[in-house]
């Protein structure tokens, strides 16, 4: 997205009061919140000034403790309470759901008698554990050295869009299953063998395949 002030600019922040994009020049921290110029104005009353307290270099008002973060992140290794201690609350939420999500994945395959993919589920959840305890110690050092991060989950909802059609054939596949497997118990027999292999081809894909810009 464009800064709406700069459109040559790319927008690194949102405003916290309109939503609109800023760059980095745009973005003014206030209280810990990020404004542009105008919603800046309206929340202090007077109007921001170059020199300001411009947010890509405001330094965080309050210290971030590794060891509450490795708390958070290791010894109760559940994703997205590392997010949620650093104030990243929709990224939280997204990285939990998306953990009881392929819990209740794990559940359902395993139950069905669908054992491949059930432990190529099984398999994820340790994969999402060390990425999000790795991601919340790179966002901390982000925020002491300065940067501001916002909380947004814009590449997660661009992973989604990008690979909507994989990702709606596979949930065709659960239907399949569940309505047509008890009345065709060989199409489960069949799936069965079919689904890990795509799940495998397409998790190759995203290894080689660069997401376009």
């Amino acid at each position: 997205m464009q800064c709406r002030n700069h459109p040559t600019e790319n927008g690194v922040n949102t405003c916290n009061q309109c939503g609109c994009w800023l760059c980095e020049t745009c973005s003014f921290e206030r209280g810990g919140r990020i404004f542009c110029p105008s919603c800046a104005t309206q929340a202090t009353g007077e109007a921001p000034a170059h020199g300001d307290a411009y947010a890509g270099h405001h330094k965080p008002a309050r210290t971030i403790s590794w060891g509450l973060l490795f708390l958070f992140s290791v010894i109760f290794p559940l994703p997205g309470l590392n997010y949620m201690y650093l104030g990243l609350i929709k990224r939280g939420l997204a990285a939990m759901a998306a953990f009881f999500g392929v819990i209740y994945m794990v559940i359902h395959f395993m139950s069905s008698g669908i054992i491949p993919i059930g432990l190529m589920f099984i398999f994820a959840i340790p994969v999402l554990v060390l990425a999000s305890i790795f991601d919340g110690f790179r966002l901390r050092n982000r925020m002491i050295a300065g940067e501001v991060v916002t909380d947004n989950i814009d590449d997660i909802t661009a992973f989604l869009r990008r690979n909507r059609h994989v990702l709606i054939g596979f949930l065709l596949l659960l239907i399949a299953v569940n309505v047509i497997g008890g009345v065709v118990p060989w199409l489960v027999r069949v799936l069965r063998n079919i689904i890990p292999i795509i799940i495998a081809i397409w998790a190759v894909s995203l290894l080689f395949n660069k997401p376009k810009s």
